[in-house]
């Protein structure tokens, strides 16, 4: 029987952040009941301390996949999830290649910027990823992948308020060699090839590594200039070396790279008419004498005559040339651990990153928009109505290319051990954390009304971080069925960054006004009539710089009451570092920046193993009030002009269930299911926008990506067919209600319900050596589901009152892989 293959696994959160914080392996092992029937009985095997301990004895839960699931969903980046976990939403950001959103029980980042820490964390083997910012890398030979859900911080790496999502790779192995590999072909020419191995060159030293390489042709047919959408180049590899010089002391040093040169998804217009909207106030023509007015409109052509369709294309005419990406994400990580005495384990942490990254982000690629002065009043027949007296552009809708360098360092030291505490124990990690980044993005940009004038948009940021952290878990009696759990960190973060964008009025107006900026801005009709633009300034960057400290703690209750049976009780506070936005429009809001997000959760659970460990069960209901949520409002004259705003009073609760049952010795089954609800503090907020204006806006009730009900069904099947072949069978079907797309009113737009299959079989022969060939025949989105993963209407000034984009359609194909 296959270990490993379609299973979720219930974690604590006390077992995943012991096990983060120690750098202990863990996994999801099989047992044989009394009855010869193959059971799931829920294991962690932590290592710290060298001691064991079950998943069901610890308490709080998290879904973690191990590499055989991986597989069998074909799931090789974060955007592969799109439903497997419940209460885990991961789209697209608008039209970017590489650029991912995390959003865990409906909190995460729905602009993402340099300038703001992910309300998800990211971490790759413990290092914490500061931005989804070249998060859409491919990854191979992964241990599994674990999705805590709900606010983590008093020992997990940095502070989120939303949750955290952890990829740990399998560490190098001195006890024997190893080699796999596998071959994938899928429609659309798909080709992705890797290899892995694991070579000992000492008994206490190895080495471990790993190549992947992708092609793929694009899904959406692209007729005009440049290349189609959603097109797949990439290469990624990863070294790794395990030292163990003595059984007291482990060394691993690891580095990851990977390179995207994949194009942007194509982001669709669903619904709307072409448009011409007004500027500006009529006005009299200059040298009429008052006998002739014109108006200027904002005028918006369409590459198709009947563009809005809410049916996923697969073919459009892109009005301007379509380019790759050109990204790459490369990592150092160090870990040291030695162990002192049984009370003490001494632990060192050092992770390095560095992203590198010009992406073409055009976000609606089939239209353009011009401004246009025209006669719409006239006593002057050399002058009649419908005189065209000007025409600025045409220009993109929104299209930013965008170049982004940004680098990371994190340090990480810890103590933990287990020391006797009267009749029972104590389990204990303290430690200091210190983490920085620094980095910029520049974005080259034409906005409508520019015609050829190439405006600058340019961000930097530089930000420390210092923490300290200390968790105990007391077991006070004999036996120790009952424990108490406290936890607490101390916070200090450093934000400083600036900003130039000279294509917004308020920021143009810092340095005076250049003679480009006098010629848009005039057009646009900020500038009244007659008035005189002096063309004498520069472009000036406003600056932000504040310091925000924080102190969060958890408290949990856990009771064991036998074996398999365990009931906890957690109160949990998160915390989120204030900052700025680096695509404000206004030095006035870029300046004053936003206050740091904080939420207080509470959860109840129980989990347990049933029927003589043939099924395996946990249940967990939470309850979240969300303070300062830092919401993303446009505040300029386009969509990409944006300010973050925090809103108070907001309520997330809901109930998460997973299942698993080994109905023989052959064929698992599970499901797993969430419930969720969320309010929205305020109904409205007062912004201030690029002109200087107050303006209110408008919100909904609730949060976005956050549907009420998510969950999946999987079945595992295997069958031997000989001594040496056997046939493997994998299905999940996964759902999740509609959802809205952004908490500002005007923005949001709805994505409906979706129901999603993937399956595999398989065909599987061992060796009498014990290597392993075999083939696998898969497809994902069996049923060719459209399906929107992204909605809004930030762009109705065009015309297109309803943009998306679509999830890709079916994929197919086959897979011989080996392992010896």
């Amino acid at each position: 029987m296959r270990k490993g293959v379609g299973r979720y696994v219930s974690v604590s959160i006390a077992a995943l952040t012991m096990a983060q914080a120690s750098q202990a392996s863990a996994q999801a092992t099989e047992v044989e009941s009394n009855t010869g029937v193959s059971t799931v009985d829920s294991m962690i095997i932590v290592t710290a301390q060298r001691r064991e301990e079950r998943l069901i004895d610890v308490p709080i839960s998290l879904a973690a996949l191990g590499s055989d699931e991986l597989e069998n969903q074909q799931i090789s980046e974060l955007r592969d999830f799109v439903g497997q976990v419940p209460n885990l939403q991961v789209n697209n950001f608008n039209a970017r290649s590489d650029t991912v959103r995390l959003f865990i029980r409906g909190i995460g980042q729905n602009d993402v910027t340099l300038t703001q820490d992910p309300s998800v964390a990211l971490y790759v083997d413990g290092i914490y990823v500061g931005t989804t910012i070249g998060g859409g890398f491919e990854t191979d030979d992964l241990e599994r992948v674990e999705v805590l859900r709900g606010p983590q911080g008093t020992l997990y790496g940095r502070n989120a308020t939303g949750g955290a999502v952890n990829l740990i790779s399998a560490r190098p192995d001195p006890s024997g060699f190893m080699v796999r590999g596998s071959v994938r072909l899928g429609n659309y020419d798909l080709i992705r090839g890797n290899l892995t191995a694991n070579i000992p060159l000492t008994d206490t030293l190895a080495v471990r590594g790993t190549i992947v390489r992708t092609i793929r042709d694009g899904w959406i047919e692209n007729t005009g200039p440049g290349r189609d959408f959603g097109e797949q180049d990439r290469f990624a590899m990863r070294a790794a070396m395990r030292w163990m010089p003595s059984d007291a002391f482990t060394l691993d040093y690891a580095y990851d790279y990977s390179e995207n040169r994949d194009t942007g998804t194509f982001t669709q217009p669903t619904a709307g008419a072409p448009g011409s909207i007004p500027v500006a106030a009529p006005f009299d023509v200059p040298g009429t004498f008052g006998l002739a007015q014109a108006l200027t409109t904002l005028d918006s052509r369409f590459t198709s005559p009947l563009p809005f369709t809410d049916d996923r294309v697969e073919t459009v005419q892109s009005l301007r040339p379509i380019v790759a990406n050109d990204g790459s994400v490369q990592g150092h990580s160090i870990t040291a651990e030695y162990e002192v005495s049984d009370a003490l384990t001494l632990r060192a942490l050092f992770g390095h990153r560095i992203i590198e990254n010009e992406q073409l982000a055009d976000n609606l690629p089939t239209v353009e928009s011009s401004l246009v002065t025209t006669v719409i009043a006239s006593a002057l027949p050399t002058l009649p109505v419908g005189t065209v007296l000007n025409v600025i552009g045409p220009n993109p809708a929104s299209r930013l290319d965008e170049l982004t360098e940004y680098d990371s360092t994190s340090i990480e030291l810890q103590a933990l051990g287990t020391v006797p505490l009267g009749a029972g124990s104590m389990d204990y990690v303290i430690g200091g954390y210190y983490y920085e980044d620094d980095g910029f993005q520049r974005s080259g940009l034409s906005p409508i009304g520019a015609g050829p004038i190439q405006f600058v948009d340019f961000t930097t940021i530089e930000n420390q971080t210092i923490a300290a952290f200390g968790q105990f878990t007391i077991r006070p009696f004999e036996p120790e069925r009952f424990s108490v759990t406290v936890g607490g960190r101390y916070s200090s973060d450093e934000r400083a960054a600036t900003r130039i964008n000279e294509r917004s009025f308020s920021f143009a107006a810092l340095g005076g006004f250049t003679p480009e900026n006098c010629a848009f801005f005039g057009a646009q009709g900020f500038f009244p009539p007659g008035t005189t633009c002096d063309p004498t300034g520069s472009a000036q960057a406003a600056t932000y710089d504040n310091d925000f400290e924080d102190f969060s703690f958890s408290v949990t209750l856990a009771y064991k009451a036998s074996e398999d049976l365990n009931f906890y009780a957690r109160y949990a506070q998160g915390y989120k570092a204030g900052g700025t936005s680096q695509r404000s429009a206004n030095p006035i809001n870029f300046a004053a920046g936003f206050q740091p997000e904080t939420v207080n959760s509470y959860e109840l659970g129980i989990k347990a193993n049933l029927f003589d460990r043939r099924v395996t069960t946990s249940l967990a209901g939470f309850y979240m009030e969300l303070e300062d949520f830092q919401t993303s409002v446009q505040t300029g004259a386009t969509a990409g002009d944006r300010d973050f705003i925090g809103l108070d009073n907001n309520e997330i609760y809901g109930v998460e269930f997973e299942i698993t049952a080994a109905l023989t010795d052959n064929f698992r089954i599970g499901a797993n299911a969430a419930i969720l609800e969320t309010t929205l503090g305020e109904s409205s907020v007062e912004v201030l926008l690029d002109t200087g204006q107050l303006s209110t806006q408008q919100l909904i009730d609730e949060q976005a990506y956050a549907p009420s009900f998510s969950g999946s069904a999987w079945m595992d099947y295997s069958l031997p067919l000989s001594d040496n072949w056997e046939f493997g069978a994998y299905a999940i079907v996964s759902h999740q209600s509609d959802s809205e797309t952004s908490v500002n009113l005007a923005d949001n737009r709805t994505l409906d319900s979706r129901t999603l299959v993937d399956a595999n079989i398989s065909f599987t022969r061992t060796s009498d050596s014990g290597g392993v060939a075999g083939l696998r025949i898969w497809a994902k989105n069996l049923f060719d589901v459209e399906y929107r993963t992204v909605a809004f209407g930030s762009f109705a000034f065009s015309g297109a009152t309803t943009v998306a984009e679509f999830g890709e359609p079916r994929t197919y194909g086959v897979t011989a892989f080996f392992e010896f």
